[in-house]
């Protein structure tokens, strides 16, 4: 990933607790596809963390967390991870609690 392309700075979570580094820089992309009423999607790519999985959640100063949907390892060579996640958004555009 080129240099400033992963300009947020994020905290993972498993259900068991913070992962190991907890801290990770990422690009957070919204898709523009909203999967179901109050449901956002978003792309988010940062370098290879082998903690993350289905269970993640991702955690951001201020906002909703994000769930991740999907985890792929470009090029299948263990630098690059692209995940789907989900953001759950009440009516009206409120933010609705995990």
């Amino acid at each position: 990933m080129a240099i400033g392309s992963t300009r947020h700075t994020v905290t993972l979570e498993a259900p068991t607790g913070p992962l190991v580094p907890a801290i990770w820089h990422c690009a957070i992309q919204t898709t523009g596809m909203q999967i179901a009423e109050g449901i956002a999607q978003y792309r988010v790519t940062g370098r290879y963390h082998p903690g993350i999985n289905l269970e993640t959640r991702i955690l951001r100063p201020g906002r909703v967390p994000l769930q991740v949907q999907s985890v792929t390892d470009l090029d299948q060579r263990g630098v690059t991870l692209e995940l789907i996640c989900a953001e759950t958004v009440g009516r009206h555009g409120g933010q609705t609690a995990y």
